[in-house]
């Protein structure tokens, strides 16, 4: 079962009860052991048969899962090392995705150190991502989803796990974070330079916040551009915000703002100075929105 009283396992559960869990999923952050027990257990809950709340932990599909031996659930593991994810392994997988479930009703794949895919066989997997089969699910581990394309990213859902850019955000409450990002997200859209710098005005002091914010900004980004190559419907958790900002930018500027959510992240975790942080996040956006 998952643990409602963890965000990122209770945002998973309720996609997968409202039957809206997207076909690739990056999980980052947090450790190895804990991205692949995450894993697992999403794999658990998508092959799962019991047709109520999952992983039921008592069907034959929950327990093969959890005894590792389902053979609709395949794992593949590499090296955290540059370019170990070799082309020649996505391909493997590529091919095996058309295949149908032998057992369940679903497909999973799991990639642990996906990250270490270099650009062909990202291009390899993306030509998959963009029109899975209808039982495929790929759930995809990294430390950091920065090492990805934003065409990758732009067909995945991101679910960050804690630690590789919320340490010490712990005590943040979901709702003030996502208040915050939505705040940054739909000023983008707006056609008033101001707006984005009122936007912004929150984090002026609060250097956590904007910390926990960034990722979940991108995330909304990413929705957007999602919406944009027809690949989703929308998260509800954003509302309309990734509907506006597909209908009112490219794709072009949405894939910008995905690299410049990536940059500013990047600037956080080498400590930057806060108040130039804040800053650089109202120039960046203002100027890729126009």
């Amino acid at each position: 079962m998952f643990d409602i009283n963890n965000p990122v396992e209770k945002s998973i559960s309720a996609a997968l009860h409202t039957k809206r869990f997207p076909h690739a999923v990056i999980f980052e952050g947090s450790g190895v052991e804990e991205r692949m027990a995450l894993a697992k257990k999403t794999a658990c809950a998508l092959v799962c048969s019991s047709g109520g709340i999952v992983p039921c932990g008592v069907c034959q599909n929950c327990k093969k899962a959890m005894a590792d031996s389902h053979a609709d659930i395949l794992i593949y593991s590499v090296e955290d090392k540059p370019k170990a994810f070799k082309v020649d392994i996505v391909r493997e997988i590529r091919s095996k995705a058309y295949i149908v479930p032998n057992e369940a009703d679903r497909k999973v794949f799991i990639l642990e150190n996906s990250h270490t895919m270099g650009v062909e066989g990202q291009n390899a997997i993306l030509k998959i991502l963009e029109e899975p089969p209808t039982y495929v699910n790929f759930i995809l581990l990294c430390s950091s989803k920065s090492g990805f394309l934003p065409t990758v990213l732009s067909r995945s859902a991101v679910y960050n796990l804690g630690e590789a850019y919320s340490s010490g955000n712990d005590d943040l409450p979901r709702e003030k974070v996502l208040a915050a990002a939505s705040g940054i997200a739909k000023a983008v859209t707006a056609m008033s330079d101001i707006e984005i710098v009122k936007a912004a005005s929150v984090f002026e002091k609060d250097q956590k916040l904007l910390r926990a914010a960034l990722p979940v900004i991108q995330e909304i980004f990413a929705a957007a551009l999602r919406i944009k190559y027809s690949a989703a419907d929308g998260d509800e958790e954003f509302g309309e915000i990734p509907s506006e900002l597909s209908s009112k930018l490219t794709r072009r500027s949405l894939l910008e703002l995905i690299e410049a959510s990536d940059s500013l992240m990047n600037s956080l975790k080498l400590n930057a100075n806060h108040n130039l942080m804040v800053t650089a996040v109202c120039t960046k956006l203002r100027s890729i929105r126009r």
